[in-house]
């Protein structure tokens, strides 16, 4: 299948309930990066999540902000409006290609997804941020998360599910900090971060054995938490 047809399967039984379920309690990852962006967005700013999917996290964010979502999937987009329909949140919506937004340039204080950028190639990382980049205003952020496959235990999940057959999503390339994408792409890494360390041994719970071995480990080791997240701003 091709990855949009991944994405239409993910949500074709998805109801809106499940959706107001999500919002009402959140993974851990998702609050923590609304708590992230908090803190690095003013109050007010206009923000866009691209490839927002079900949108649990703008749900989440949307009383601070004025929310845009966009998404390819009209049938997520859909979902989306209705779940915040539900729960009285204000937000727009738009079923566009993330390669190329009907959106003028420089409209937004910030961009933002999470879950989105690992499912590309180099060329179409480098292709999106430069999208990314044009909608964005001289004075905004880009804030691009995506999972952390650097920390072993989320790594050794993905590949074993993957291996079985077991993987739901598109398949994932290994990221760090997109550091030669933004460069190519006029851009600066301000920083990175990783989030969702709570989590991150629950991707191995369908190996309880496993699971526990790296949480012994996890004293002494460390691991980085199952979120990575990149701070990204235009050169000025």
């Amino acid at each position: 299948m091709t990855q949009e047809e991944i994405w239409i399967n993910h949500v074709k039984n998805v109801k809106v309930e499940d959706i107001i379920d999500q919002y009402n309690r959140p993974a851990i990852f998702q609050s923590e990066l609304v708590a992230l962006m908090h803190n690095e967005i003013p109050k007010g700013s206009k923000i866009i999540e691209i490839g927002s999917e079900l949108g649990v996290v703008s749900l989440l964010l949307s009383d601070q902000f004025e929310t845009t979502l966009l998404d390819l999937n009209p049938l997520a987009i859909a979902l989306t409006q209705k779940a915040h329909q539900a729960l009285n949140k204000q937000a727009d919506f738009m079923v566009a290609d993330m390669f190329q937004m009907p959106i003028r340039d420089k409209h937004f204080d910030a961009v933002f997804n999470a879950g989105v950028i690992e499912h590309f190639n180099q060329e179409e990382r480098t292709r999106a941020l430069i999208e990314y980049k044009r909608i964005l205003k001289d004075d905004g952020v880009m804030i691009i998360a995506f999972p952390n496959h650097y920390s072993l235990p989320y790594r050794l999940a993905y590949q074993i599910r993957t291996f079985l057959k077991k993987w739901p999503y598109p398949n994932e390339f290994k990221l760090y900090d997109l550091r030669q994408e933004i460069e190519a792409s006029g851009l600066i890494l301000e920083r990175r971060t990783t989030l969702s360390k709570k989590s991150l041994m629950n991707w191995l719970s369908f190996v309880p054995p496993l699971k526990w071995i790296f949480q012994g480990i996890d004293k002494f080791y460390d691991f980085e938490g199952y979120l990575t997240v990149l701070m990204i701003r235009k050169k000025m």
